[in-house]
């Protein structure tokens, strides 16, 4: 833990700490208590803490209880080891005898990140040296934890290790995009479940709808294209030739609407099942940095979505397909290709949180009497200046 870094633990438990002393006026409020007449900072008016009124425990037998610098013991996750007293929780440090009564316990919650595995798995170390493994297909948001602990007779508080935790959602985009290709100007509509399986809706004008020549059949027969199918994607495909790609395959219908060559003798509606093969890169010309939707990248303690949240792709597109109506004419076999581009107007919903707060957690007896005391006298010195 960097000194920086508790240095602003230790600010932030003194606001706690010092939140019902304080005037009104100085404290900065929280948008969730807007009208409420209090800070997020004092403690409640009723006083009671979150959850049961308890500390964080160490689990059961302990390994092994170290002393940190301070002579604070702590097990070996860095949390405070406590001997409980009936309802009052001691604190025994390091060659002291007499036992230092708990006074209170708060706890702060911070984002720490929000992780897409967008391009592959991804691994996030942790303090101990190990990592957090973070599947494709799959989003994290990692949470830091720390526990802040007050001592009786004792200026500094005791901070514990920096806990993280993750909790993970599935990668779910819906895009929309534009190809020009051999079956037309098409509009897209594609959804994308955990980087992988897909569906998609493709639908536009066919550029080659009426025009003569034996050549084109069946694809002049018809005025509208419509592709429907599904598929599955993969990224790193010839990675160290092309650079970062995505890659998917997949099946579908092609259909063709209205009767574009007027002829009585073709059909007016048309229907090829076929595959598809498609090449995709991502965030090209720097579209990926410090931009979010079409817009710049909101202030990190408002916007918690990362940099590769939205993807915008440019893509090629190959298409096989099989004419059963016509082919015995026209040749069984009809080949499209495309390029286009697309984008996630909707991206992975991040569990919701807030950026930082900090909860209690536990509080003594003594330490309720000395809060309620201070109260009243700092309404009394309101009542004082409100009389001058």
């Amino acid at each position: 833990m960097s000194k920086g870094f508790g240095l602003r633990v230790f600010l932030l438990a003194g606001a706690a700490i010092l939140g019902p002393l304080l005037p009104a006026a100085a404290q900065e409020p929280h948008p969730a208590g807007a009208g409420s007449g209090q800070s997020a900072v004092e403690i409640p008016e009723d006083l009671r803490p979150e959850g049961e009124n308890r500390p964080a425990l160490p689990q059961k037998p302990l390994e092994a209880v170290r002393y940190d610098d301070e002579g604070f013991p702590e097990d070996p996750t860095g949390l405070l080891v406590l001997d409980q007293d009936g309802e009052e929780y001691l604190v025994y440090l390091r060659n002291v005898s007499a036992p230092f009564l708990l006074y209170a316990q708060f706890v702060n919650r911070q984002r720490d990140a929000v992780f897409l595995a967008r391009d592959g798995a991804l691994q996030d170390p942790l303090p101990d040296g190990s990592f957090t493994d973070i599947p494709y297909g799959y989003g994290a948001l990692k949470t830091n934890t720390l526990y802040i602990s007050l001592v009786e007779g004792l200026i500094l508080p005791h901070l514990s290790d920096n806990r993280k935790t993750y909790q993970s959602f599935p990668l779910q985009d819906l895009y929309l995009g534009a190809s020009l290709g051999v079956t037309g100007l098409l509009a897209e509509v594609r959804y994308v479940h955990k980087e992988q399986a897909l569906g998609f809706l493709r639908g536009g004008v066919n550029l080659l709808g009426g025009l003569g020549g034996t050549g084109l059949a069946p694809l002049n027969y018809y005025a509208v294209t419509v592709h429907a199918g599904g598929g599955i994607q993969f990224p790193g495909l010839l990675e160290n030739l092309i650079g970062s790609n995505h890659w998917s395959v997949g099946g579908e219908l092609m259909l063709g609407l209205g009767d574009a060559d007027r002829d009585p003798n073709t059909p007016a509606v048309l229907w090829m099942p076929g595959v598809s093969f498609e090449l995709q890169k991502r965030n090209l010309f720097g579209w990926g940095g410090r931009w979010a939707g079409f817009g710049e990248q909101g202030d990190h303690h408002e916007d918690p979505r990362p940099l590769n949240y939205h993807v915008r792709a440019l893509y090629a597109r190959l298409g096989l397909y099989v004419d059963l109506q016509n082919g015995r004419d026209s040749g069984y076999l009809k080949l499209d290709a495309a390029v286009g581009f697309r984008y996630n107007l909707l991206g992975p919903r991040i569990p919701e949180h807030r950026f930082k707060e900090t909860r209690v957690l536990y509080l003594s007896d003594e330490y309720r009497e000395q809060v309620l005391r201070q109260r009243e006298q700092r309404q009394l010195r309101e009542q004082r200046r409100q009389g001058l």
